[in-house]
């Protein structure tokens, strides 16, 4: 039997360019960006508890903000976009 996968949107302010391109680089490994600083994940609770330990490690916590919400699959449903913004479709699997 297979974990359940959630949506998870993951953002995070980061003034420092180093430290946003290692977020953003960890990011792009386990989901797809819809915003500049934003991303739409697809995945476990253990898997997003690895990834949430993982961003915690490239941030200055002083300085830097990070943020995630997990959407339940009813909510995850439901998204509106206008103009460039397009939905998201994402993928079971991710190889980094």
């Amino acid at each position: 039997m297979t974990a359940k996968r959630s949506r998870y949107v993951i953002s995070y302010d980061i003034p420092c360019d180093r430290r946003r391109t290692r977020v953003a680089t960890v990011l792009a490994g386990h989901g797809e960006r819809v915003q500049y600083s934003v991303f739409e994940c697809l995945l476990t609770e253990a898997q997003f508890e690895r990834l949430w330990e993982e961003l915690q490690r490239k941030i200055e916590a002083r300085e830097d903000s990070l943020r995630a919400y997990r959407l339940c699959p009813r909510c995850a449903e439901w998204t509106r976009t206008v103009g460039q913004a397009v939905r998201v479709e994402v993928p079971e699997v991710y190889i980094a």
